[in-house]
């Protein structure tokens, strides 16, 4: 019955003979059914501790300087990721970033607080060359207690090495503030449109437990425009939702549902965002992608994203529609499952090579080496850089807003073997 529906609904990704079975339980699923290879971008060195990387971010290049070849990758990990030449395992080598507080040691703590550290740091080059950073500052009370909060600020690099600079110093703040606590707030990065339209994506919370990915027109790179942030895309909530976006799992009482990191890219005049659902350190932590025919969707809409029924009532609303992710970890009789290759596969973007070949990019533990604390919450610094390679079919032609959900599903997918 499973496996018809799955075949009849959508034929999506995999799992054909993973949902054959109707006593399929958690772990049963082998890697060669799954039919998707996680591949590292680095070799990592657990004794020396080198080689993990949290939030990998492509950079954004000018046009006028793009060139064949994978983007450069930052992120929370103060490094710069870069491969040279067509993309292979453990290809990906770092550099040292640096980020200096600047004027804000100064106003933190005029401001009674202070800077914990930063993460997310995203760096991008607008169409003129300039190089900018949006990065998140996590502040805390000085002698206080709780966890603190989060403001996001610009910097600018110091220096003028040719290349993606790798000294940076903090100037402006963009969304938060130093001496109020506010909820979320972080993952600042930047888009620019096709006719210049610069963009500050973020998160932010927009319910009680909700959180979404929006996005602030800006005057420039350190100053905003007058109009509101618009969501891009936040947890289904109407006709009960989508329970595979609950943050701390289906048996939680709390109804608290993330949606984050969300990246924007654009592929056959279509929006394509990939994001993740959850809490990094949880097996929940999911990636999922969404589609828009123009960047800013209409009032009242988000991106779209891709479904399918839940026939067999795997997320507990039967035949309720469900959101079908790029990867997930959490449930191996749902689609597109990677629990034998990595825990928590999440901060997902999707870049190219220049010739054509996509793949998706992420952040993720290695089974072997995924370390709990006393909450049993996976630690973040053990988080690994992975790469998927993806078929992309995404129509010239055709509506992100009018395709059929099947149609939609084959747009874009985790490529089957190597």
């Amino acid at each position: 019955m499973r496996r018809n529906a799955l075949a009849a609904g959508l034929s999506l990704f995999v799992l054909s003979s993973a949902t054959a079975g109707a006593s399929a339980q958690d772990g049963d699923i082998d890697i060669q059914k799954q039919r998707i290879t996680i591949q590292p971008m680095t070799t990592v060195d657990v004794a020396a501790h080198t080689g993990y990387f949290q939030d990998p971010y492509p950079i954004r290049t000018a046009p006028r300087n793009a060139k064949a070849g994978l983007p450069t990758f930052s992120g929370t990990t103060q490094q710069l990721l870069n491969c040279d030449g067509a993309i292979q395992p453990n290809c990906f080598t770092p550099t040292k970033v640096t980020i200096d507080p600047g004027p804000f040691t100064a106003k933190a703590a005029a401001a009674g607080v202070q800077i914990n550290n930063f993460e997310g740091l995203n760096i991008f080059q607008d169409n003129t060359g300039s190089w900018e950073m949006a990065v998140t500052a996590h502040v805390k009370k000085i002698g206080g207690t709780g966890t603190g909060w989060n403001v996001i600020m610009h910097a600018h690099p110091l220096g003028t090495d040719a290349g993606v600079p790798t000294d940076w110093e903090a100037d402006t703040l963009l969304v938060g503030d130093l001496a109020t606590f506010a909820p979320n707030n972080y993952n600042g990065k930047y888009f620019q449109d096709d006719d210049g339209s610069l963009y500050l994506i973020y998160n932010k919370k927009v319910g009680e437990g909700q959180d979404a990915v929006v996005a602030q027109l800006m005057a420039s790179p350190t100053a905003m425009t007058r109009r509101m942030p618009v969501p891009l895309l936040g947890p289904e909530m109407a006709n009960g939702g989508h329970n595979s976006e609950r943050a701390y799992g289906l048996d939680d009482p709390r109804n608290v549902r993330l949606i984050e990191t969300g990246n924007v890219t654009k592929i056959n005049g279509k929006y394509v965002m990939t994001y993740s659902v959850g809490t990094f350190n949880r097996p929940d932590y999911k990636a999922g992608i969404a589609y828009s025919d123009t960047f800013l969707p209409s009032s009242g809409h988000y991106y779209r994203r891709v479904a399918m029924p839940d026939v067999a009532n795997i997320w507990g609303q039967p035949n309720h529609p469900e959101v079908v992710y790029l990867l997930q970890s959490q449930k191996p009789r749902w689609p597109n499952y990677v629990g034998k290759q990595v825990y928590a596969p999440g901060v997902p973007a999707i870049v190219s090579d220049g010739h054509e070949h996509y793949y998706l990019t992420f952040a993720g533990y290695d089974p072997s080496d995924a370390p709990t604390d006393d909450k049993g919450l996976y630690k973040g610094p053990h988080r690994r850089p992975y790469y998927v390679r993806l078929n992309v079919h995404v129509p010239q032609a055709g509506s992100a807003d009018k395709a059929s959900p099947m149609e939609l599903a084959h747009w874009i997918e985790p490529a089957p073997g190597p």
